[in-house]
């Protein structure tokens, strides 16, 4: 044995300076184990304990490395593959899918915070009480269930690319604190219910679906409440400890987390036979814990309380056996935190109904008793009683007492070891109990081992400064404490203790298992446990950059701070780094490969399921047939089209009918008048220019018979050349057409009755009404009904002739009509077309329609005397104040005009007359004057040749009744004089008397609007009383809104009015304005509809007829609107649903597009009759579109106001509307009470109301003609009787099924607000602001409204904003709008499931909920309630069925409920 060569000391600069070696191969064996290992230390039994043995799949990929692949098992090989596949997919997508992840999640919690402060919180409880939440809830999960998969998604999701965004979702959930189990649960339902891969938004794909799933399947106390306070966690992976808040400040809990890593692990080797760890918590102590399990966390408890005071560890005094001297003692108190903790567990598990007290109470004796002998040894050893707790190679710490001898003993011995490792004691002593090579048994198994790693010398900045000033710039206020641990200074671990003044992001250590951290959001604690250092410098430097790598190495920054620690410890910043790598690489490789079973498990589960069909619609060949069908029941059904050119094609039974008609008698006797009209010299030219021409244009003065014989031309050269042939002409008013349809049929020889029928060639066709039949040649139609049938291009194909009559009026819908005829002219050469006007520029429509050729045939009309206001006056002797109006200034158009000064110009007028027109207003509707002409012209003989028919225009049917109920009880002519009232809206067969000459002493007076100029020709009229006024809708610039509004007529509407007095004999004609207005002011011609109306309807109608973009199409218009004006009705009707954002046409906007209303009104009655308020809804659409009942007169408006508050209801301007008309109604019907009184007393305007009452009648209508409305024959017939304008005042009876809600404020204001949106006003301090826009707006100061409303009302919707004179800008016609309401059906909403808010329309509203499951009740109840009403505008009149049904019932309840509320 050679020599012994002895050194005073071991060189500090070894790297196992603690055990001798062999020279070769040990110090081999343990290099090569150093590199496997990836912290590069020695530890005991390296190889096999590393941190990826741990892990149990890096070791099995290590140990397979070093064989070669043939030595491998089948099995093997196939891990191995596996794990490398593994690896190169996580190193392929996991920065890619952890960036998507963080960036999301970073996004969810942003938005969360950024929205909930915006936002108000919505109150939802009385309007969704939990059994109707759970209702909707399981109804959502049945039809869930009954969904289709989708397959064809599902075959892909074994690729990279779905693993890798399933990956992205995982995470980012995990990240947003959803429990695990749950997020697996949502992952395998994505898998069957995947969304598309190209979504709009930026989210991970399938985000948004997944948190409602979460919402809709989790329960309350699964996923937190929206405000409640996150707390700080850890990874999943994370084995940390936090630290428990104890009640005290920070520094409490740093010295428990210090004591802790001091005093953690002494525990006995006879306490258990598992190995000892840290201090068990009190979480640890479960309650399915087995009895054995109980015993051995009783005994360890009881040591570990043992070794801090064993007087605690024995119990109280009672429970030991009693002596005369402890029962003197007073009872233990623990002085300690960690002394009361401990206690508490003893207490848990002593009071699990499993544990074995007695049992537990003998072992703890004979433990005892070693315990109590250990710490006797440890006192005559002079050995520290502080343990440790970590392990290193070379030296080990135990609580046994033998080992702390050995170890000792080999520390004496190492001093004089040779520094070649050839001394004769060279490793004599490695293999005693307790080193670092010791055989690991079961005994072994129980002790903790430290292994001491010696870094050398190190140069440059401290690393404890380095971590100081990291932690400074991040917080200045931050606190570095460090404390050494260990019981020596050779084997030195310290801890590390950091205070943070605010919140930080609590760290991982899970991947370093040489230290222990304890942390709170405001400190941590970073102990050294298996690892010790030769001297303190290096422990204290070793622990600092631990620190300095866990908390700044995630930030690229902060993280620099690293390059200023020495060499040896940026090398140990290397293994940290690379260990983390390896750790977060393993975790990836485990999560991918979890992914893809839970996946493929996912997809075989649902592949082995049959899809049931349940109650799916089968979209059959024949409902697309259906769906082709002409809108409306009152367009008449064409026979299949034919092509045109089999007009050409002689057919000999066409050629018999005509000649057989023309056989007749009666058609004979007629031929007789009908070769007098003008128009009969014209009827070669006409017809062989309109055969060469696929247009002509036909003016004619009125008497000459263009609008009855040019049709029958027309019919009667193709029937007799047997030529197939269908004559359609248009008419704008249904008076008209019938007139015609008539008169032609009489002229044909046919008898009276026949019209529509299969005897008769001639029909009609209008709103409501088609008498057509398949014999039917020529029919007379309406604009509108010819509208409707262009809505299907193949409705014209039998079509042969198109007449357009009265173009001159300029209607919206004629001449939205011509530009339909320019593009069909294109795609149907055959057809022939023909415009016909009394007064036209001629000229201008033939360019219009490419050189069309122009036929004018001359008027036969007598001379008319004109008179005008002045000669009115002078001839009665009128003054003002014999006059009454009717009529306010503000509803004229051109209001501002005057005429007062063209008085004093008059000559040869007496001076009374000359004051009478200075100080006389002609806005007024004079029927005293009017009175005064008719006694005039009736009685003078100077004036009564031209009595005999008597023809007024006024300018409505409200003026028409008035003058109609003068007339019927002035004594001047209730004998011998027949009074017709003729309007569009009377019944038709009421009119045609008027038509007709009265017998033999008797005279007629026949009342009258523009409808008698051209539409229709009364042949015997003989004098006319012309008031120069006609009413006419026209788009409100100030209210922003649609009225109709009374104006002067232009130029050639007074001579049309003039030339009917006319036609049999010289005529007398009186305009009740001046010469001065007829010759200066007024216009030439009135303005054309498309320029002054709102274009709302007319958008509709582009799209539903197909002609490509909206503004390129108007465009094409005669006297095209300005883009302004398009723009603006897009605008409205994307608001109010009946257009998407795309300017498409929804199932809403095609009903919109029948009815005579705007949008929003429209909408009104829509929704009224599916939600069972149809009676108020038809009577506010009808107030709105006319005038109010109440009356506000300057000398009483204080008093008219507080009976006006009389009426008020549900806080509503059109809720007090309502029941006013509802009085009224009443004491109508009521008999014996005075509608005059009634109305004189409430401050009512009876005509008004009489004028809701019969606007009513006419929506009703609309909504029976779009099948909105089912009436019985009963009631098609009582509808029918209903007769505007009567003496008999007739109500319009709606079925009590349409009006269940009208007694239901929350059913109205609801209904109106979503009718109305966005037209909302909130509250803004003492203001209101319209959320459309911002602008700041007050209450119309006629609002009940505008000086009390409830404190809890803060959103009001309303129609119409009038610019007063002042600088308030008024909202006017408000009513309440439920915020719940506008949430469910207003607007486009976005749900942010996440944050809890519900955004309306961007920013215009939004609300807050407090917990997921309101927010997705909310969601699908929204959802639900979309397509059950997209589903009623798309077929009206069909009843809810199948899956719709449930919705329709839930929404209504809800609006009960609220009621109920």
């Amino acid at each position: 044995m050679a020599k012994k060569k002895t050194k005073p000391a071991s060189n500090p600069n070894r790297g196992f300076a603690t055990t001798s070696v062999p020279k070769a191969s040990q110090v081999d064996a343990a290099k090569g184990a150093e590199r496997n290992l990836e912290s590069k230390t020695v530890t005991p039994a390296a190889v096999s304990a590393s941190t990826e043995t741990k892990n149990g799949e890096h070791g099995c990929v290590k140990s397979q490395g070093s064989r070669e692949l043939h030595e491998l098992s089948p099995e093997e090989l196939e891990a191995s593959l596996e794990a490398s596949e593994l690896q190169q997919y996580v190193e392929r997508f996991a920065s890619k899918v952890r960036k998507d992840a963080v960036r999301q999640s970073s996004r969810l919690e942003t938005d969360k915070r950024v929205l909930r402060g915006q936002a108000d919180f919505l109150f939802v409880k009385d309007w969704l009480p939990d059994e109707i939440m759970q209702q909707i809830v399981d109804l959502a999960c049945i039809e869930e269930k009954s969904e289709q998969s989708i397959p064809d998604k599902r075959s892909l999701f074994g690729s990279d690319e779905y693993t890798a965004r399933f990956w992205s979702l995982r995470l980012c959930l995990l990240d947003a604190g959803i429990p695990a189990d749950h997020v697996s649960e949502a992952l395998i339902w994505l898998v069957t219910n995947a969304p598309p891969v190209d979504s709009a938004t930026s989210a991970i794909w399938g985000l948004p679906e997944v948190l409602d799933w979460l919402a809709l399947h989790c329960g309350r106390d699964s996923l937190d409440q929206y405000d409640h306070k996150k707390l700080h966690t850890l990874p999943a992976q994370d084995t940390s400890s936090v630290i428990e808040d104890s009640g005290g400040d920070e520094q409490s809990g740093v010295m428990q987390a210090e004591s802790k890593a001091a005093h953690g692990r002494q525990v006995p080797s006879e306490a258990a036979a598992q190995p000892t760890g840290p201090e068990i918590e009190v979480s640890d102590v479960d309650s399915d814990m087995e009895p054995d399990e109980l015993l051995a966390a009783y005994l360890r408890v009881k040591a570990k309380l043992f070794e801090l005071s064993p007087i605690l560890a024995d119990g109280p005094p009672a429970k030991r056996k009693s002596t005369a001297r402890t029962n003197q003692l007073p009872a233990p108190v623990s002085s300690t935190p960690s002394e009361r903790k401990l206690l508490e567990k003893l207490r848990r598990i002593a009071s699990d109904v499993l544990f074995d007290q007695r049992e537990a109470d003998a072992h703890w004796q004979s433990i005892r008793i070693d315990l109590a002998q250990a710490e006797a040894d440890r006192k005559r050893l002079h050995i520290s009683q502080e343990p440790t707790s970590a392990s290193a190679p070379g030296i080990t710490f135990t609580t046994d007492v033998n080992g702390e001898a050995e170890r000792i003993g080999k520390e004496l011995l190492e001093e004089a070891d040779d520094s070649d490792g050839d001394g004769m004691l060279n490793g004599m002593f490695d293999a005693l109990p307790g080193m670092a090579n010791a055989d690991k048994g079961a005994e072994g198994a129980s002790h903790q081992t430290v292994s001491i790693r010696n870094f050398g010398k190190m140069n440059g900045m401290n690393p404890r400064r380095v971590l100081e000033e990291a932690c400074k710039s991040r917080d200045s206020s931050v606190k570095v404490h460090v404390k050494q641990i260990s019981p020596t200074t050779y084997a030195s671990r310290h801890s590390i203790t950091i205070t943070w003044s605010r919140d930080q992001d609590l760290l991982d250590a899970s991947y370093m298992p040489n230290v222990t951290l304890q942390q709170k959001v405001r400190v941590c604690c970073l102990s050294m446990t298996n690892l010790a250092t030769p001297d303190t410098s290096q422990s204290e430097a070793y622990v600092a950059t631990v620190a300095l790598f866990l908390i700044f190495s995630g930030s690229p920054k902060e993280e620099k701070a690293h390059l200023k620690l020495p060499a040896t410890l940026r090398d140990l910043w290397d293994e940290l780094l690379q260990a983390k790598n390896d750790h977060a690489n393993a975790a990836d490789r485990e999560e991918v490969r979890s992914i893809r079973t839970l996946v493929e498990n996912a997809v075989t589960t649902a592949g082995t399921h049959d899809v049931d069909d349940d109650d799916e619609v089968v979209f059959q060949a024949n409902s697309r047939q259906r769906s082709r069908m002409q809108s409306g029941v009152a367009t008449p059904v064409n026979e299949p089209a034919r092509d045109i050119a089999q007009n050409g094609l002689y057919s000999p039974d066409l050629a018999q009918i005509w000649a057989n008609k023309v056989a007749t008698p009666s058609y004979q006797r007629m031929l007789v008048s009908r070769i007098n009209l003008p128009i009969f010299h014209y009827k070669a030219a006409a017809l062989d220019t309109i055969a060469r021409h696929p247009v002509t244009i036909l003016v004619s003065e009125t008497g000459s018979g263009k609008s009855t014989q040019l049709p029958a031309f027309i019919l009667e050269s193709e029937l007799s050349q047997g030529r197939h042939c269908k004559v359609y002409c248009t008419e704008p008013r249904r008076i008209s057409a019938i007139s015609l349809a008539n008169r032609v049929s009489e002229e044909m020889g046919e008898r009276k009755g026949d019209v529509g029928t299969n005897r008769s060639l001639v029909g009609y066709a209008i709103r409501l009404e088609s008498h057509t039949s398949s014999s039917t040649r020529l029919v007379y139609a309406t604009t509108g009904i010819v509208l409707r049938m262009l809505e299907n291009p193949n409705s014209l194909g039998d079509i042969s002739h198109l007449v357009v009559d009265e173009v001159h009026e300029r209607s919206i819908d004629t001449d939205f009509l011509l530009i339909i005829l320019r593009s069909l002219m294109q795609r149907k050469p055959g057809l022939r077309i023909v415009l016909m006007s009394a007064t036209v520029n001629a000229q201008r429509f033939s360019n219009y329609l490419d050189g069309a050729p122009i036929i004018d045939v001359p008027g036969r009309t007598f001379p008319v005397q004109a008179k005008y206001l002045e000669d009115a006056i002078e001839l009665t002797g009128h003054i003002p104040e014999d006059g009454t109006a009717t009529n306010d200034a503000e509803d004229y158009a051109d209001s501002d005009v005057t005429d007062a000064s063209a008085a004093k110009q008059l000559t040869g007028y007496s001076p009374k007359t000359l004051r009478t027109l200075a100080s006389y207003d002609e806005y007024r509707i004079d029927h005293s004057l009017i009175i005064k002409l008719l006694q005039k012209v009736a009685y003078d003989p100077e004036y009564q040749l031209f009595s005999k028919a008597v023809l007024i225009f006024l300018p409505g049917i409200a003026e028409i009744r008035q003058l109609n109920d003068i007339l019927g009880g002035h004594p001047s002519f209730r004998q011998g004089w027949l009074v017709y009232p003729l309007h569009s809206s009377f019944a038709s067969e009421d009119q045609q008397a008027a038509f007709e000459i009265p017998p033999h002493g008797l005279r007629k007076i026949v009342l009258a609007t523009n409808i008698a100029e051209t539409g229709i020709t009364i042949p015997d009229v003989t004098c006319v009383i012309d008031t120069g006024k006609h009413k006419e809708m026209r788009f409100d610039e100030k209210r922003q809104m649609s009225r109709l509004i009374m104006s002067f007529i232009a130029r050639a509407n007074a001579k049309q009015r003039r030339g009917r007095a006319g036609r049999v004999q010289e005529g007398l004609a009186f305009h009740l304005f001046t010469k001065h207005r007829h010759d200066e002011i007024m216009a030439e011609n009135q303005t054309p509809e498309m320029l002054r109306l709102s274009l709302q309807e007319l958008v509709m109608r582009v799209k539903i007829c197909r002609l490509g973009g909206i503004e390129d199409a108007l465009s094409q218009a005669l006297d095209p609107p300005s883009t302004r004006n398009i723009r603006r009705a897009i605008d409205a009707l994307v608001e109010v649903g009946a257009l998407t954002t795309r300017e498409e046409l929804t199932s809403l906007g095609e009903q919109l597009a029948k009815l005579p209303l705007d949008g929003p009104l429209g909408k009104l009655i829509l929704l009224g009759s599916v939600f069972g308020c149809l009676d108020f809804a038809l009577t506010a659409a009808a107030a709105l579109t006319s005038k109010s009942p109440f009356l506000s007169p300057m000398h009483a408006k204080k008093q008219a106001d507080t009976v006006r508050l009389a009426f008020k209801r549900g806080d509503s301007d059109l809720g007090t509307l309502y029941n006013a008309y509802c009085a009224w109604r009443r004491t109508c019907m009521t008999q014996g009470m005075s509608e005059f009184h009634f109305c004189n007393k409430n401050f009512l305007s009876s005509q008004n109301l009489a004028n809701i009452e019969d606007l009513k009648g006419q929506l009703l209508t609309s909504l029976v003609d779009a099948g909105f409305v089912a009436l019985s024959p009963a009631e098609k017939a009582a509808l029918s009787k209903v007769r505007p304008g009567a003496r008999q005042r007739n109500f319009v009876m709606i079925p009590e099924r349409y009006c269940v809600a009208d007694s239901d404020d929350r059913v109205l204001c609801s209904v109106v607000a979503w009718s109305f949106y966005p037209k909302v006003i909130k509250q803004d301090g003492k203001g209101w602001r319209n959320i459309a826009n911002n602008q700041a707006l007050a209450l119309h100061p006629s609002s009940v409204n505008k000086t009390s409303l409830p404190s809890d009302i803060t959103m009001l919707s309303f129609y119409s904003i009038l610019q007063a004179t002042s600088k308030y800008t008024n909202a006017q016609e408000t009513t309440p709008a439920p915020e719940i309401a506008l949430v469910l059906l207003a607007g486009d909403a976005v749900f942010h499931m996440y944050a809890g808010v519900i955004v309306l329309d961007g920013n215009r509203l939004r609300y807050k909920v407090r917990d997921w499951r309101t927010m997705i009740v909310l969601k699908i109840l929204r959802q639900k309630s979309k397509e059950v009403l997209a589903r009623l505008f798309k077929h009206p009149g069909k009843d809810i069925t199948g899956r719709s049904r449930p919705w329709m019932d839930i929404l209504k309840r809800i609006l009960d409920t609220r009621k109920q509320g």
